[in-house]
């Protein structure tokens, strides 16, 4: 799972930023909003304007990542990694989060299986002078923290203006590709970068890259359905192709009170009663799987505008 940052104080457009990231890249994401307050209005803004076969949306609320919320913050972490394990995860914090900070919990939990894509900052320009000023050391950690930093709200100005915007985001961070033409206009090669570009700077290359001609395979923990007959039709999907070509699956998971061991082969499928009380798991082989339906299959939207309020609760959808 890679991991990709996108910070910004408050109302710098971040939410608008990932949408445009998930339009131009269509790849298999999932974001991790972090609400201040108590109310996850972002993240219903996703949910609104997304397609929903394309992105899982996670909030935490009330509190901050970058502080308060630390550690429930890594442990939330940990479980998208280890349960839905998306192939990249966007976390877009609260507006007045310490991006330093998020980094470095972040690097603490790094390993085989979680990377850290370089981070970006979106900065309004209209507002720059006026945070900068207000905010100082909030302000200059999310800009000096950034790999890239991207000026938003400077559709009106001239070339002179963000000529101007430029040298001054250089003066806190003179290593970050600064843009700040509006991002609309940016190549599919540059959006697709920010996705490939590794914390230190090197192109992280998919696992895949080279097993060219091998089948796909996905695999997903803490997995349950809400009943039986839930099971036999997702068998029944599997088999007629509505997921890719998986010529192969198998698991057990709890379906309606009930353990059940499931297995797909050739065509065929069986499901059977299960007497041990076990997590969940699913594995999946083939070509062309569509891993966000499957997702969506076992991990069920809660209902909607719940945030998640404490102790690394996470809501999925």
């Amino acid at each position: 799972m890679k991991i990709l940052v996108i910070s910004g104080f408050l109302g710098a457009g971040k939410t608008t930023f990932i949408k445009a990231l998930a339009k131009h890249t269509g790849k298999d994401f999932a974001i991790l909003e972090n609400e201040y307050g108590s109310v996850g209005v972002d993240g219903d803004t996703l949910k609104d304007s997304m397609d929903a076969g394309n992105v899982n949306i996670w909030e935490m609320a009330e509190g901050c990542i970058c502080c308060s919320m630390k550690g429930d913050f890594t442990a939330s972490v940990l479980t998208i990694a280890n349960t839905v394990d998306p192939e990249y995860l966007v976390i877009e914090p609260t507006g007045v989060g310490m991006l330093s900070n998020i980094i470095q919990s972040l690097q603490e939990i790094e390993y085989e299986r979680i990377s850290l894509l370089a981070p970006v900052t979106i900065v309004d320009g209209h507002s720059y002078e006026r945070y900068r000023r207000e905010f100082p050391e909030l302000y200059r950690d999310q800009i000096a923290s950034a790999r890239t930093i991207v000026a938003s709200k400077m559709e009106q100005a001239d070339a002179e203006e963000r000529k101007v915007l430029g040298k001054k985001l250089r003066e806190w961070n003179p290593d970050a590709l600064i843009v700040t033409e509006h991002y609309s206009g940016m190549s599919s090669d540059w959006w697709n970068r920010l996705l490939e570009s590794g914390y230190d700077g090197q192109v992280l290359k998919d696992a895949g890259a080279n097993t060219e001609g091998m089948p796909d395979t996905f695999s997903l923990n803490g997995v349950s359905l809400e009943s039986p007959e839930r099971l036999i039709l997702l068998m029944e999907q599997i088999v007629y192709g509505q997921f890719g070509d998986i010529f192969r699956a198998k698991g057990h998971l709890r379906a309606g009170g009930r353990m059940f061991r499931f297995d797909v082969a050739d065509g065929q499928y069986s499901v059977m009663d299960m007497d041990t009380d076990q997590e969940g798991k699913a594995v999946f082989i083939g070509n062309d799987i569509s891993r966000q339906k499957l997702r969506r299959v076992f991990f069920r939207r809660r209902e909607k505008g719940a945030p998640v309020k404490a102790r690394a609760e996470i809501s999925r959808s």
